[in-house]
């Protein structure tokens, strides 16, 4: 009697497993594929390129790159100085546009709209970009991150959005009572994490970084990294970098570019973390994570 319960019960945690796998599955995205040019394709990417080109006036500098880039996802963007990988980031969010001999071909979708059909204010509040050098306004700290929503019409609820931002850039604590007091008195890495919240305080859903963390000092690294992190769970995060244990640390995904002796870049590899930095299929990506070249 005892042993036809537990067989009873086996049977029905068994079904219930079956049936919770079944669900899953169904609710889960496609597996990434990987072309025959050992390029990485996403279903619903969120960002796309498709066949861009870059010039800035005859001097073609990123060329015929193909790329999606998954929802809520950490991407490093690797590869030697000069190959174009900034280039290409400012792409995704017209930055590019306000440089007047910059020159585009091809398609970047955001949602799968063609970013250039999207007015250039809302695509960049939508994807934001943080830079290589911290870039806080002449203007108090409170300022900083309200800024955005003033501009797109917030009025109300300005003390809970930048609130909510700084804590979410790990900033709110050392901050709180010094928000009146100007962004220049921050040091470089709290800079930087100010840049992020003000980034945040419009909600994007893809936020740029363009090295982040190339002028801070290693504990202000870790914590730009600890954040990146804990965005990616809600947020969309295309990095710059030419730090490779950073690259391996933060990122789901890894992108490798590079540029040969015409000085073009191009994306020649893109795949999961470990199989960038653990078993590149491209002779040139084994070459550059492991130090031979750049």
């Amino acid at each position: 009697m005892f042993s036809d319960t537990i067989r009873v019960k086996w049977s029905a945690l068994n079904l219930m497993l079956k049936i919770k796998k079944s669900i899953l599955k169904k609710m889960s995205y496609s597996e990434p594929v990987t072309d025959k040019n050992n390029i990485l394709n996403f279903e619903n990417p969120i960002l796309e390129a498709r066949n861009l080109s870059i010039s800035y006036g005859k001097t073609l500098a990123v060329k015929n790159v193909f790329m999606q880039v998954p929802k809520n996802k950490v991407i490093s963007l690797i590869g030697p100085s000069g190959c174009g990988k900034s280039t290409l980031i400012r792409c995704f969010n017209r930055m590019n546009d306000t440089i007047r001999i910059a020159k585009i071909s091809g398609e970047v979708l955001y949602n799968n709209k063609v970013v250039n059909d999207i007015d250039p204010a809302e695509v960049r509040y939508k994807v934001g970009m943080v830079f290589q050098k911290p870039n806080p306004f002449p203007k108090s700290i409170y300022e900083n991150v309200a800024f955005g929503p003033k501009v797109n019409g917030m009025k109300n609820n300005l003390d809970e959005i930048v609130e909510n931002s700084l804590r979410k850039a790990d900033l709110w604590k050392e901050v709180k009572d010094r928000l009146k007091e100007s962004a220049y008195g921050l040091s470089g890495g709290q800079q930087q994490r100010l840049c992020i919240a003000r980034t945040l305080a419009v909600n994007p859903e893809v936020i740029l970084m363009d090295e982040p963390c190339s002028a801070l000092d290693p504990i202000s690294t870790d914590r730009i990294e600890d954040l990146i992190k804990e965005l990616s769970l809600s947020v969309t995060i295309l990095i710059v970098t030419h730090n490779m244990q950073q690259a391996a640390r933060v990122s789901d995904y890894a992108a490798c570019m590079m540029a040969g002796e015409a000085r073009i870049g191009e994306l020649i590899e893109y795949g999961e973390n470990e199989q960038i930095f653990g078993n590149p299929k491209d002779k040139r990506t084994e070459d550059y994570v492991t130090g031979r070249i750049g």
